[in-house]
This record gives C-alpha cells, sequence and structure tokens, in this order.
C-alpha cells in the first residue's frame, strides 16, 4: 500500500507556521472527525516547523488508564515515583530546558484521550510557554477544562478541518483506485467518504462499502493471526514497550504489524514503544469479544510482573493490566495500584482497583482501602458494609479502622456522636484525633476542633499525616472563631510539613489551604480568600485533579459572591455544582447551590429559586458549619423574590446560628445585611460582638441611620473596599454620594460617586436596596417599598398572592407610594427602578423562608 501525498490542507499548514512564527498564541488545535487527516497533519505542521526540537505525544483509550502514562515520553529519564504534581513540573521545566517556546514544538495526537494529569502538563507547557503545541481531538468528544480553557481564553489558534474538496478526492482516487473505476462508482467513494481520507482509503482497500468501524474490522479481520495478536495487544496496552511485544509475539510478527500500518514504533529516548497508527484501530479494537481482549491483558500483565517493575508506572501499569486481564497473581500491587490512582485523584480508577483486590485477596486491609475510596466517593452507606462494625483485635488495623468507619459514619447518617464514639476506639492515637479535629469542624463546633487540632498539633508522636489534618481543621476553626494570627501560625506549620512531605501526602497542601481560604472568609476577609482559592485553583490545574478543582471552584465562588463578583461567583459556582454532581464526599453541593441561588437572586436570574430548592433537598446535618450562610443567601433570595419580611426573617436567623456556634464575623455581616435589606437590626448586639468587622459595621450602621454622616460613610467604604468586600462598599459609597449631595458638598459628592462606579463595574447587574433611589429608602414604608419593587413586573393580583394580601390593599399600597414618589403608572415606575431588582420568580408564593434546613 503506497503513502498517500500530502494533499488539500495547505492553507492549515500555512496557518499553523504563522501562528509559530507570530507572538498571539502558543499553540494550534486541529479538530475534526475521526479520519479526516488530523494527525497526518499535525506530523506534517511539526516537522516542517522552523524549531530546535520536537517531540510527539500519542492518547490512547489504554494510556488513560495509567495517570501520565501518555506523556512519559517528556519526563525525564531520572524521574521519581512522586506525586502528580510533582512529575508534572519536573517535565514541564526538562522540556524548557530545551530552549523552550521558540525552539520546542510538541504534538499531541488525540488530545481528548489524555488523562487529566497528562492534560494538565499539556496546557501547562502551553501556558508557561515552554513548547509550542500542536494538539488534534475528535470532534464531540469530551476535551479536559484545562485544554478547553487554552483556545477560549486565546492562548491556542482554534482549526476545525473541513472534508478535503471534491477534487482532492479525485485525486486521490486517482492515486490509488482500480483503473476501471467507472462514474457511478467514483460517485459512490465521494458520497461515502464525505471528505474523509481514511473513510476514503479503507472504501479503497476494504471489500465493501460501510461505516467507518466496520471498514477498518474487516481489515483487521484479514489479518494473519500472529499480526492481529500483536495489533490487540498495542491496542490493550499503548504506549507498549518494543521489548514486551516482541517476547510475547516474536520479532516476525511485530514486523508484519508494522508493515500493516496498523501499528507504528517510535522512539522515545532509550524506549521504543508501539501505538496504533489511528485511534479508529483502536474503536475497531475495542469491540474485541471479551476473550480476546481478557487474553492479551493477561498476557502483558505476566510479562511485566516477570520483570523488576523499576518504572514509575510499572506499579499501576501491573494494576491494571492485572484487572483486565481477570487474573490478579500480585493483590499488593494492584492495592498499591489503588493508592496512587487516589493520590491521583482519579477515585473512579481507584474503586475498580480496590474491588478487585479485595476479591482476589479478602483481608481487612482490601476491606479498609475499598471503604475508604467509597466514602471518598460519596457511597457512604456501602463503605460501612464493607468494613466490619467492631473493631480490629490488632491496635495496629483498630487506628485506620476507626478513622474510615467514624468518617463514613459522620457523613452516612444523623448521628455524628457515634462517629466520635468510633474514634474512641484508637485509644487516643493522633491519627484518629487529627480525624476528630475536622468532624468537629465540620459540626460547628469549632473551640472543640480548635483545642483537638491543637492539642495534636503539640504531641511528640504525631507524624506528619496527623499533623497536617490538625493544622488543616484548626486553621480553619480559629478564623471561623475570629482568631486569624492563631490560624495563620497552625496553616504554617501545616504548610511546611505538606511541602516537605509532598510525595507521601499528595494532597496535604490542598488541605491546609482549604484551611486558610476557609479562615479568611469567614473571618471577613473575601479578598483574600478569593486569593488563596486563585491560587489553590491554579495548582489544581497542574495536577490533573478534577475533583479538586471542583472544591477550589466552590470556594473562589463563595469568595467572589460574599465580594460581590456575580458574574466569576456565578461561573465558579456552576463549574464546582457540576463537579459535586460526580463526587460529592463532603456533602458542599448544598452549599454551592444555595450560595449560586444568591448570587442568581443578586442578578435576576429567575432560576434563583430552583437553585435553592435544589439546595433544601440536600439538607443534611454533616454540614452543620454552613447553616448561618446558607440562612443568610436565602434572605437575598427573598429579597428578590419580594418578599422583605421572610428576607429579614432568615438574616436574623442567619445571625442567631452564627452566635450559636461562635462565628462573630458572619454574626456582623448578617446583623449589617437586615440593614441593607432595608430592615431594622440590633445594634446593640452588633456593639457586643468581639470583632474588628463588627465594629467597623456597627458604626456604618450608624452612619446610614443619621442625616449626614457622610464622612463615617466613606471611611468605613474604603475599609470595607480594603477588606474585598466590594458590593458593600458600593452600597456605602452611594449612601455617602447622597449625603455629600444634601449637604451641599459636591465634590465629595463626586468622589463617592465616582468610587462606587468604579466598583460597580465589578457587578454591573447587582440589585440590592441600598443601591435603589433614595426616594424609595427614605420615602416608602416597608409594606409600600415591597409592594412597589413587584408591582414593576408583576400585576396586582399576583402580588396579593406573593405576599398574602387582599387585592385592595395592594392596590392602596401602591397609590400611596405613587403620591409619595410623584408617579402615575407603572411604565414610570420601570424608569425610576432602572436598577431596582427583578422578580426571580414566577406568581405562585414563595417557599417558606428556612424550609428545608436542619438547623
Amino acid at each position: 500500500m503506497r503513502a498517500w501525498p500530502f494533499e488539500g490542507r495547505e492553507a492549515e499548514l500555512s496557518m499553523i507556521d504563522s501562528a509559530f512564527t507570530g507572538p498571539d498564541v502558543d499553540a494550534v488545535v486541529l479538530t475534526g472527525p475521526a479520519g479526516m487527516g488530523k494527525t497526518r497533519l499535525a506530523r506534517q505542521a511539526v516537522a516542517a516547523l522552523r524549531c530546535g526540537r520536537t517531540a510527539w505525544v500519542s492518547a490512547t483509550a489504554a494510556a488513560s488508564k495509567v495517570p501520565l502514562s501518555a506523556v512519559a515520553g517528556l519526563m525525564p529519564d531520572d524521574a521519581r515515583a512522586v506525586g502528580a504534581l510533582e512529575l508534572i513540573r519536573a517535565t514541564a521545566a526538562h522540556v524548557r530546558s530545551w530552549g523552550g517556546r521558540r525552539q520546542v514544538a510538541v504534538g499531541v495526537d488525540d488530545a481528548h484521550l489524555l488523562d487529566d494529569a497528562s492534560a494538565t502538563l499539556v496546557a501547562h507547557l502551553v501556558t508557561s510557554h515552554a513548547a509550542f503545541v500542536v494538539m488534534t481531538f475528535r470532534i464531540g468528544e469530551p476535551v479536559a477544562d484545562g485544554l478547553v480553557r487554552l483556545w477560549k481564553e486565546g492562548n491556542a489558534r482554534y482549526i476545525e478541518l473541513p472534508g478535503l474538496p471534491e477534487e482532492v478526492i479525485d485525486r486521490l482516487i486517482d492515486h490509488e483506485g482500480p483503473t476501471n473505476l467507472d462514474r457511478r462508482g467514483r460517485r459512490r467513494l465521494h458520497q461515502t467518504a464525505r471528505g474523509n481520507p481514511l473513510a476514503l482509503r479503507e472504501l479503497l482497500h476494504g471489500s465493501q462499502p460501510g461505516g467507518l468501524l466496520d471498514l477498518v474490522s474487516a481489515r483487521l479481520d484479514r489479518l494473519e493471526p500472529a499480526t492481529r495478536y500483536v495489533v490487540e495487544l498495542v491496542a490493550c496496552g499503548e504506549p507498549l514497550a518494543v521489548p514486551i511485544l516482541e517476547q510475547l509475539a516474536g520479532l516476525p510478527a511485530l514486523i508484519a504489524a508494522e508493515d500493516s500500518g496498523l501499528i507504528v514504533v517510535q522512539r522515545s529516548g532509550a524506549r521504543a514503544q508501539a501505538r496504533l497508527d489511528h485511534p479508529i484501530y483502536g474503536e475497531a479494537l475495542r469491540r474485541l469479544p471479551v476473550s480476546r481482549a481478557t487474553r492479551a491483558y493477561r498476557a502483558l500483565a505476566q510479562r511485566l510482573l516477570a520483570t523488576p517493575l523499576r518504572r514509575r508506572e510499572d506499579t499501576m501499569l501491573a494494576a491494571v493490566w492485572q484487572v483486565e486481564g481477570g487474573a490478579i497473581s500480585r493483590p499488593d500491587l494492584v492495592r498499591a495500584g489503588a493508592w496512587q490512582a487516589v493520590g491521583h485523584a482519579d477515585l473512579s480508577l481507584a474503586e475498580r482497583l480496590a474491588r478487585a483486590a479485595r476479591a482476589a485477596e479478602p483481608t481487612f486491609e482490601a476491606d479498609r482501602l475499598l471503604a475508604e475510596i467509597l466514602a471518598y466517593r460519596g457511597h457512604r452507606a456501602e463503605a460501612l458494609r464493607v468494613l466490619a462494625p467492631t473493631p480490629p483485635a490488632d491496635i495496629a488495623d483498630r487506628v485506620p479502622w476507626a478513622i474510615t468507619r467514624a468518617e463514613a459514619l459522620y457523613w452516612a447518617g444523623d448521628d455524628a456522636e457515634a462517629a466520635h464514639a468510633t474514634l474512641d476506639y484508637a485509644g487516643g492515637h493522633h491519627a484518629a484525633e487529627a480525624c476528630r479535629s475536622w468532624l468537629l469542624f465540620f459540626g460547628a463546633r469549632f473551640r472543640d476542633a480548635a483545642r483537638v487540632a491543637a492539642e495534636v498539633m503539640d504531641r511528640t508522636d504525631a507524624d506528619p499525616r496527623s499533623i497536617v489534618w490538625a493544622a488543616a481543621a484548626g486553621t480553619a476553626a480559629n478564623g471561623f472563631l475570629g482568631n486569624l494570627d492563631l490560624a495563620e501560625q497552625m496553616h504554617c506549620r501545616g504548610a511546611e510539613l505538606a511541602i516537605a512531605h509532598a510525595a507521601a501526602l499528595p494532597w496535604a497542601t490542598v488541605e491546609v489551604d482549604v484551611g486558610r481560604c476557609l479562615a479568611h472568609l469567614a473571618d471577613g476577609q473575601p479578598a483574600a480568600a478569593e486569593a488563596i482559592a486563585a491560587a489553590g485553583y491554579r495548582a489544581a490545574l497542574d495536577g490533573g485533579a478534577a475533583m479538586m478543582l471542583s472544591g477550589w471552584a466552590l470556594y473562589g465562588g463563595l469568595a467572589a459572591a460574599a465580594r460581590g463578583h456575580l458574574a466569576q461567583a456565578d461561573r465558579l459556582l456552576a463549574e464546582a455544582t457540576a463537579g459535586y454532581e460526580v463526587n460529592d464526599t463532603y456533602r458542599l453541593a448544598r452549599c454551592c447551590l444555595a450560595a449560586h441561588a444568591a448570587v442568581a437572586a443578586l442578578r435576576g436570574d429567575p432560576a434563583a429559586p430552583t437553585f435553592l430548592a435544589r439546595a433544601d433537598d440536600l439538607a443534611h446535618p454533616s454540614d452543620r458549619f454552613l447553616h448561618p450562610w446558607i440562612h443568610n443567601w436565602r434572605a437575598w433570595n427573598s429579597y428578590a423574590q419580594g418578599n422583605l419580611a421572610a428576607a429579614a426573617a432568615a438574616a436574623t436567623t442567619a445571625a442567631d446560628l452564627a452566635r450559636a456556634v461562635c462565628m462573630p464575623a458572619v454574626e456582623a455581616i448578617a446583623l449589617f445585611d437586615l440593614v441593607r435589606l432595608g430592615a431594622r437590626t440590633d445594634l446593640t448586639r452588633l456593639d457586643a460582638i468581639e470583632h474588628n468587622l463588627a465594629q467597623l459595621l456597627a458604626g456604618t450602621t450608624r452612619a446610614l441611620a443619621s442625616r449626614d454622616g457622610g464622612a463615617t460613610l466613606d471611611a468605613a467604604a474604603a475599609e470595607l473596599m480594603d477588606r474585598g468586600y466590594d458590593l458593600h462598599a458600593a452600597e456605602v459609597y452611594t449612601a455617602a454620594a447622597h449625603r455629600h449631595h444634601r449637604h451641599g458638598r459636591p465634590t465629595r459628592a463626586s468622589l463617592a460617586e465616582a468610587a462606587a462606579a468604579h466598583l460597580r463595574t465589578h457587578h454591573p447587574t447587582a440589585r440590592t436596596p441600598l443601591l435603589l433611589p433614595p426616594s424609595l429608602t427614605t420615602r416608602l414604608t416597608p409594606r409600600e417599598r415591597e409592594v412597589v419593587l413587584l408591582a414593576a413586573h408583576h400585576t396586582s393580583p399576583e402580588i396579593a398572592v406573593r405576599l398574602q394580601l387582599a387585592v385592595p390593599t395592594v392596590n392602596n399600597n401602591l397609590a400611596r407610594a405613587y403620591a409619595k414618589l410623584g408617579i402615575t403608572s407603572r411604565t414610570d415606575l420601570r424608569k425610576l427602578l432602572r436598577h431596582a431588582p427583578t422578580p426571580a420568580g414566577s406568581a405562585s408564593p414563595p417557599r417558606a423562608a428556612g424550609g428545608g434546613d436542619t438547623a
């Protein structure tokens, strides 16, 4: 079979060359259906680029089962078996040492098949300018978020390949087609291939026309048995070391398979590896009978197990191939592979390996491993069934049993005390007490959590893992209590240990940083919390851990919501919600949805009540530390619905809950939100809160209630802005501008208005009472304002239903409001309310405030 000429892609080749030589992008993405010539074009382009060094990465379905296997050829030869983040950083530095973006080009074929960690490395090579990347992926296939961002954020040029023009198809037919092909046969080839060169090739050399996979299957069926066996081995294990292939199938069969064009052999450093020449072959081979696939995997596992298993990826390959082959002779390696998968945050693979290891060798360690992974995945009831309800006799087994079972009990049921009682079986072991500190934190027992965490950190027998756990919990708990300095001290020690033991504790840095982010958020420092979350999100992208991305998206979304950066909060919370639909280990989906409801309400999004209803459906006592926040978010949902009384009630409940569990800054914010909602707050109670944020908000409240107070409001707004409360600051600057205008200070009024306008660029769609025209907040009674806000978008009967009033009562309130405002119609009212909230719901009565919460 002759090689085809490179035809019909000259324009795309020129685009890639221009992208490489120009300054605008650092990558090109080629996409299209299978067989459209993406790989050929990418290879041609990479080879033609004027650079000093090129490399090629071939993603495969088989390689995607083993994190970072696809990019093993880019790794330094001395790469150690450490966590994904360290390997990614080491590999990126290795590639960068070749000369950087102007001197290095990397081709990545079938990027949609990359595992998360490999995709993260590729994205990092682009964004760090370590190399120019030309990647391909099949259109319609899911692609890792980090790669999608490359072209969405302008780092890569996106090129979707069209079918080849008819004249090019004709030239290809003439190049290799039968000489006696008539016009009808040629038209059939055009119609069936539809510009797809691979389909055309298979039509010309296959026995009959049909679907692309059927054509490939027919071609595979014509291979000699030994040659097909080589192809099957490669399909199951690609990229596969050539020595293994040669030992299993023999050199003649390997040569025949390469000559067939179905596999290619490439050299990466000192390694020679075989892979399928095109993913369409893998698609066909994945329809192998189970017995044939089992035979291939079993042979690969046996061959690998006969080696010393020195390479970083060998343990994982040995685990996966044993499981796929259905014959586990080394269950210890399968368990080790499961732990590696947990370290890579690939919990689906981890569970599969753990189940297989337990079935092959049912031991306590196998039970505990599976139970822990099931708990991570949110399958808590099954985790409890897997792990024996009685403690093991051996203390070495009893400690991990107590920790795993206590976590499963806490997150599965309503009895937190049963979880703590289970930890007692560990006899005060430092690891069990570190676990207890986290459970106490989630149960909103912050003082106890901080005390237990400090005790663990003071113990001389505590290992690094226990100290990191305790540091994370203690950092968060002290932040909630308002002890931010102590929180920072705990975080500093935990972070040092996390860095020092990164290989053994791949999640440690995430754990302590989450604690710090929550501490700043609960202490009234949303700007600092947002910065921590952003850094964590970037690190999670570097590490390729999808579940960590969901967590950082949530914390970043909460910080953005607190700041009033509504568009950013909406995006991050939507991303987190999608992630928690797949895995919600710590029942954070409820928090995510409730915060999203508040953001949607402030933006006038009609989806707000739906988000809140979904959050209420997920109510569970295990997330008690979130309850004050959830009620405060409920307040803004009620406000957007036009129910100001329900909004004030929800904010009051939020303050009461925060006070009950010692969250001073959160209590102060909830009490101040009563002012922001246009209701009365308990100023004496606000004064009594021992926290600097409470003192700031108490002074702001007094200034808002006074006839002037413009200077105080200016200073308060500036301090709120320093903390990161941009929406609050915009509201207070707006009020200050009104006071300065009223008292004849136009320059100061202009300055305040300018500051408010600048802050409003972060939340242009925000709708809160303090941003309303002053006539609405000073002339109308609360009931009149409630009716007016709804009247812009609803009829009087609809308002009556929502507020449970008689229609005449609604009309009377509306008439008085019109007279006070000097308007005569809903048209006038809508003009006046150009910044007022747009009620988010329909005409049905709103849900009762507090519904569904278990606080």
